[in-house]
């Protein structure tokens, strides 16, 4: 019983590391209009591009910018 409460708080905290799910733009069949959303609004839409967005306006893109660990003095922020 022990050991399976050990493994169990060893491997809580890889669970509890979720982000937001991105952004993409959708483009309508019908007319063209282009909206934002994280899911497909239905089978009359489809994705506009590949790109993800961080934000409800599709404006910041989602990309992340890695930079070197070896950087004295350098920690890396949550959400950045």
């Amino acid at each position: 019983m022990r050991i399976c409460l050990f493994a169990l708080s060893l491997f809580l905290p890889l669970l509890a590391s979720a982000a937001p799910a991105p952004y993409y733009q959708w483009q309508s069949k019908l007319d063209g209009t282009i909206i934002c959303r994280q899911t497909s609004p239905g089978p009359g839409w489809e994705r506009l591009d590949g790109r993800p967005f961080r934000d409800l306006n599709c404006t910041m893109p989602a990309a992340r910018i890695e930079r070197p660990a070896s950087v004295p003095g350098f920690r890396p922020q949550p959400g950045r």
